[in-house]
């Protein structure tokens, strides 16, 4: 997969909510942020039917986007818009809306402008893209997003006040004794008891861990180590 000219490269957050994320009965799914396309491509193979609208600001990464789905096994399902999410305006309504979301909010940026604004949620405030995201959602569809663990419940509050409930927590760590780093969460229009769990991404020798090597072998083209 090409990725020389993407702000952001393919990363393991990435391959965590790709492989995390529940695609079943999803027949219509959005890409918000879509980078090289890693996500959509990793939805499409998973689901046979699913037709993908992926969203991308920078032009070049839309290219370099568009070329990787072109280059696919998927490509007559899964299309790249060069646009602003804030300004996407679609009558569709989407199943399956996942994102790996610009949410640093530090302000040390990076000198490289394009790849802070891939990384900052100063280009998509968390309000804008929740309240976009629950406007092009269908009645039972769901929103997958991998986070911060730390700013999990900021998040959580925001999706509330949009209608937006989350049913699944996935909380990942580095290693067994270390605190939880990031969280993969899937929010829907219902409210129903959270589902959590936890995911180890190494072993103490800094190996990964089997159950990582289980849940993304599918995607990789050569054997994890």
């Amino acid at each position: 997969m090409k990725q020389s000219d993407s702000a952001m490269k393919v990363g393991t957050d990435s391959m965590l909510l790709g492989a995390f994320v529940d695609v079943k009965h999803n027949l219509k799914g959005l890409d918000i942020g879509s980078g090289t396309g890693v996500l959509s491509l990793m939805v499409a193979q998973k689901n046979s039917q699913i037709e993908i609208d992926a969203i991308e600001i920078d032009s070049l990464a839309s290219k370099e986007c568009s070329y990787n789905f072109e280059q696919s096994a998927w490509s007559d399902r899964l299309q790249c818009y060069n646009q602003d999410f804030i300004d996407f305006d679609s009558n569709k309504k989407y199943d399956l809306i996942f994102s790996n979301p610009p949410y640093y909010t530090t302000t040390k940026y990076n000198d490289d402008l394009r790849r802070t604004a891939a990384r900052h949620e100063e280009s998509l405030p968390i309000k804008l893209l929740l309240d976009n995201a629950q406007k092009h959602l269908s009645i039972n569809g769901v929103v997958w997003l991998i986070l911060p663990y730390s700013d999990f419940e900021k998040w959580n509050s925001i999706a509330r006040d949009f209608g937006l409930f989350c049913s699944i927590k996935i909380k990942i760590k580095g290693k067994e004794n270390k605190k939880p780093n990031r969280v993969i969460a899937s929010f829907g229009t219902s409210e129903y008891p959270v589902k959590t769990k936890n995911f180890v991404l190494r072993n103490d020798d800094n190996s990964y861990t089997d159950e990582y090597i289980s849940l993304t072998k599918e995607f990789h083209g050569v054997r994890l180590k």
